[in-house]
């Protein structure tokens, strides 16, 4: 058995990278990343957190938090699309709703081409989202 992380990371290496969104139910919250490269975090608000490439600032990835309350909030307003899936925009139409109060626009700009990546419904079924 190993003892120390390095020794686990050689018996047991990373899988190839896959730019599929992920729901973690313990901490309630949803990641997607197109890219595995160095980045920082910026957090637009208390719900989209980007990450920017180390040096370019291009966009690789995001966070949202609060999906359980987002989806319960949503109920039958909820966009799913035909296979029963959840595009990400929808969740970030939640921050860039005009009544949240010094949130920065030009981020959704720059999020706009993760808006129509799919979260298969299988991704929150621990949920109920009704």
């Amino acid at each position: 058995m190993a003892t120390t992380l390095t020794e686990y990371l050689k018996d047991n290496p990373p899988g190839e990278f896959r730019s599929v969104p992920h729901y973690f139910p313990s901490g309630d919250f949803l990641t997607y990343f197109v890219s595995d490269e160095p980045c920082v975090a910026k957090r637009i608000d208390d719900v989209v957190t980007v990450y920017l490439a180390c040096g370019t600032e291009r966009l690789v990835g995001c966070k949202v938090k609060g999906v359980k309350h987002i989806l319960r909030t949503a109920g039958e307003f909820r966009v799913a699309v035909e296979d029963g899936s959840v595009r990400l925009g929808f969740f970030f139409f939640v921050s860039a709703s005009p009544d949240r109060a010094g949130v920065d626009r030009r981020w959704f700009e720059l999020l706009k081409p993760f808006a129509d990546v799919r979260i298969p419904r299988e991704a929150f079924e621990p949920i109920a989202c009704a």
